[in-house]
């Protein structure tokens, strides 16, 4: 059962998406709100799957609320102005649908959705199954592709559309979303601590400040919206 959030201040356009979440089919549940401040009480409460998130709202946009939440359910965000699209992939939202939306392009959106969703289910069920010491991950750079040991790992960083995987002896670059990337990782093992980095818990060595010292010496920074919960976390 898929959990779906609809946030839009029209009602025609809350109206008109939750009939395409339902054409989709039985398993959707669904909830609308019609501003942030609701949106925000029910994410609250409620475990959220897939937000439809617009960006032109009264007191506080759809952007703004998202650099808000520490931590986000999938989104895609819904607007009828094209010039959010790169404030979108900074936010690595899933997909960016243009008002006035059709049902094939909803549909593809959420279907995308999908793969992420079940991709992250699978890597948790992995995390469980199998040992942290044998599980690795394989990436393509360039046009070779790498295995890499996840017990490897000191930290990830995002730049733009590609990833950095720093690891003790090495730097591995690769086209993939960080978002894409963190729901392949076992969270009992890795936390984001920043919109463009994310740490292995076992080479975090101490903070200071707006920093994490890790093993091999490097600081990192810990964004506004991460840092309690990052410091409650690992200290």
């Amino acid at each position: 059962m898929i959990h779906c959030l609809i946030v839009d201040d029209e009602q025609p356009a809350r109206d008109m998406l939750e009939a395409y979440v339902w054409r989709l089919g039985p398993g959707w549940v669904v909830a609308k709100c019609k501003s942030a401040a609701e949106a925000r009480g029910v994410l609250v409460k409620e475990a959220i799957d897939l937000m439809f998130l617009d960006v032109e709202m009264p007191r506080m946009n759809g952007l703004d609320f998202l650099r808000e939440l520490e931590q986000r359910p999938a989104v895609v965000l819904t607007t009828a102005f094209a010039q959010y699209a790169l404030d979108g992939y900074d936010l690595e939202v899933l997909d960016y649908l243009l008002k006035p939306i059709g049902f094939e392009r909803f549909q593809k959106a959420t279907e995308k959705a999908m793969l992420y969703l079940d991709e992250h289910k699978k890597a948790m069920a992995y995390d469980v199954a199998q040992g942290f010491e044998h599980q690795s991950m394989v990436v393509k750079e360039g046009y070779d592709y790498r295995k890499i040991m996840l017990k490897d790992i000191c930290y990830i960083q995002a730049m733009r559309e590609y990833v950095v995987l720093h690891t003790a002896r090495e730097k591995t670059m690769t086209l993939r979303p960080l978002a894409q990337l963190e729901a392949t990782l076992p969270a009992a093992h890795f936390i984001r601590i920043h919109r463009s980095y994310i740490v292995a818990r076992g080479w975090v060595k101490g903070s200071e400040g707006d920093r994490l010292l890790m093993a091999n010496n490097t600081h990192l920074p810990i964004g506004k919206t991460y840092k309690k919960r990052v410091l409650q976390e690992l200290f």
